[in-house]
């Protein structure tokens, strides 16, 4: 990562300063500590990394590719990918000048998403590993990772709230839908906002602090702060130092979601929805209405070419088809692309056949904007009415839903 420092000092020359730190103000003295880590890398000493798995108990063989948030909300930029052979896995990079949050994703032999883990990609090497189903994989390693995310990850209040999270779920898991489903559900619901709290807390205390300008950077990233709160940070945080070049982006997906939040309301269980109608990949023109008038559930499906969790959840919303398409059962699907070609590639990449519109817009479309489709992935499930009954209706908690609402069949 380069630093525009006019003059490099040498790294004695900044070390005689950080002793002297008690002198300055704390602000000016963070700013060294930052500037410091940023001669280091522009030296070239340190610009590599190394990302070693093992992930052996989740998936023996398959594929990891590693991504970069891209400008727009939910989209990414792939890096790299490399093979699971065994269990294990190695990636070896540069950084350059772009230290900052990237995801790698994990797929089996088969294409199946297995999960995830979000970290800060810097030099040094950077260690994947299972954890349980519950918490799946993990990154350890690299002095601003464990920093900014393994501060709060390593906790003993994050760690507790994990097990009782994932004792819900094992007893949730042996049950048939009905009322003691239902109230185990409920507490796994209380159990995953707990730990978005203690995960939201740490991540919003490190951003709003002056220890390390860049540590306040990477916390913003993670999700700390988002929206007009994240650009007057990321502006304070410019005033002190120069940021790595992840900064373009994050400003981009921030200034939209400012402007996305200042103009949409948020949809939630209950409320009923505007029908809409958009065009197809055929020109012909779909109504949302139309399609809730012939099912007793629709599922309104939000996805981009450029999302990587909506694409990997195709089979999954096939499958939904498959099984309850004739029990009244459909999805009428919009994407946010902005750009046709994409649309029509991944749609047949995907093997789309259910109704799939788009407006070219972005989220700029005023059918976006009045979803309040701020971030992708995102769905709805309504009833024939335009009510909602589900948010964020994925993988299996969809097919809870469609087996409880429209029954198993049998």
């Amino acid at each position: 990562m380069t630093a525009n420092l006019g003059n490099r000092p040498t790294e004695r020359t900044v070390t005689m300063k950080v002793h002297r730190k008690h002198r300055w103000p704390k602000e000016l003295c963070a700013a060294v500590l930052a500037i410091a880590a940023l001669v280091e890398i522009a030296h070239g000493a340190a610009s590599g990394y190394v990302i070693v798995g093992d992930v052996g108990e989740a998936v023996e063989s398959g594929e990891v590719i590693l991504a970069r948030p891209g400008a727009a909300p939910g989209a990414s930029h792939e890096l790299t990918r490399a093979p699971i052979k065994v269990g294990h896995f190695r990636i070896v990079g540069e950084v350059t000048d772009n230290v900052g949050v990237v995801s790698l994703t994990i797929e089996d032999s088969a294409g199946n998403h297995r999960g995830s883990a979000r970290f800060i990609l810097e030099p040094g090497e950077i260690r994947i590993r299972h954890v349980n189903p519950v918490s799946g994989f993990v990154a350890d390693g690299g002095p601003y990772n464990q920093r900014v995310i393994g501060s709060w990850q390593e906790s003993d209040e994050y760690q507790r709230a994990l097990a009782d999270y994932a004792e819900v779920m094992a007893a949730k898991a042996d049950l048939e839908p009905g009322p003691e489903h239902d109230a185990l559900m409920a507490e796994a619901v209380r159990g995953q906002n707990e730990i978005n709290r203690i995960r939201g807390g740490a991540l919003r205390g490190i951003a709003r602090s002056d220890d390390d300008p860049l540590d306040s950077f990477l916390a913003i990233a993670m999700g700390g702060l988002g929206g007009t709160q994240a650009l007057q940070r990321l502006d304070e945080l410019e005033a002190i130092i120069r940021l790595p070049a992840s900064v373009d982006a994050l400003r981009s997906r921030n200034e939209t979601l400012s402007r996305i939040s200042a103009n949409t309301r948020f949809i939630k269980w209950g409320d009923k929805v505007d029908a809409f109608a958009a065009a197809g990949l055929d020109g012909d023109t779909y109504r949302l209405q139309d399609t809730l008038a012939k099912n007793k559930l629709v599922l309104i499906e939000f996805w981009a070419s450029w999302c990587g969790p909506c694409r990997a959840d195709v089979p999954n919303l096939r499958a939904a088809v498959e099984e309850f398409g004739d029990r009244g059962f459909a999805i009428f699907a919009f994407s946010l692309d902005t750009d046709r070609e994409d649309w029509n590639d991944a749609s047949i990449e995907d093997g789309i056949n259910w109704i799939n519109t788009c407006d070219l817009k972005g989220y700029d479309s005023p059918i976006s904007q009045q979803y309040g489709v701020n971030m992708l992935p995102k769905n709805l499930l309504v009833d024939a009415k335009g009510v909602v009954v589900e948010v964020h209706a994925r993988g299996e908690r969809l097919m809870e839903r469609l087996s409880e609402m429209l029954g198993d069949g049998g």
